[in-house]
């Protein structure tokens, strides 16, 4: 009878054991009870009939978890809240020397919300920084005061304004707002806010601009203003952040 040889290859990975019972593959400092460093492949995957209540996905360290696909719907007050909503208010009225030019929107007022830490601002506090691979839903609402001479005045006129995506964000949708003055020497709020959907990349130098400029054949050639903090009795402007 003729015998038969058989060859068998087998791949030999280091393996390491910590003394807390953590097994390493391809490494000899095992931080997990199973901690692979490299990659792993499960050879078949039978189709499931029904959608899974669970799934595994790892965390930004490679941690894998069983995760409940319930909880990663959007409308989860959880999920809701590992996001990052804020109001960036203005405190001080802002002057808007020259007409039919641009001036950034300045920020010195409270920024409010959840997850703040992760927004910040130039020295001149008229940019927002925003962090890497997201997307923002951003809402302007500016207030006006009528004025070339003081806060206010019945020199009636309008401010425009349009939020400008720089760095790696890319604007998606961007739209233009208008705001008017009112005549009887009363401060005025706007008629259509500026908005913009922006997504960032991962260079981490992403930021949004909001440019506003005033004018009208009525407002006068020394100045406008736009409001600062809102009050029960005069409008305020500000910026609404969302991420989608």
């Amino acid at each position: 009878m003729k015998k038969l040889k058989v060859l068998i290859f087998i791949s030999i990975m280091p393996l390491a054991y910590s003394q807390t019972g953590q097994v390493g593959i391809n490494t000899t400092a095992p931080t997990a009870t199973l901690d692979v460093n490299g990659n792993t492949r499960i050879r078949k995957v039978d189709s499931i009939a029904s959608a899974p209540k669970y799934i595994l996905t790892s965390d930004d360290n490679g941690i894998v978890q069983k995760v409940n696909v319930e909880k990663l719907s959007d409308s989860n007050p959880e999920v809701i809240r590992r996001k990052i909503y804020a109001v960036l208010s203005k405190n001080s009225s802002q002057f808007l020397t020259t007409k039919g030019t641009d001036y950034n929107l300045t920020y010195d007022g409270v920024v409010s919300g959840i997850n703040t830490d992760h927004l910040s601002f130039n020295s001149q506090k008229d940019r927002i920084n925003l962090p890497p691979n997201k997307t923002f839903k951003i809402t302007g609402y500016i207030g006006i005061k009528g004025s070339t001479t003081g806060n206010s005045n019945t020199t009636p006129g309008y401010i425009t304004s349009l939020f400008s995506a720089g760095g790696d964000a890319e604007a998606i949708v961007t739209t233009q707002g208008y705001t008017e003055s009112s005549t009887e020497t009363f401060d005025d709020g706007g008629v259509t806010p500026p908005i913009i959907i922006v997504t960032t990349g991962s260079a981490g130098n992403a930021y949004v601009e909001l440019k506003v400029r005033y004018g009208g054949s009525n407002a006068g050639n020394s100045g406008y203003y736009v409001s600062g903090a809102s009050t029960r009795t005069s409008v305020g402007t500000y910026v609404l952040l969302e991420e989608l």
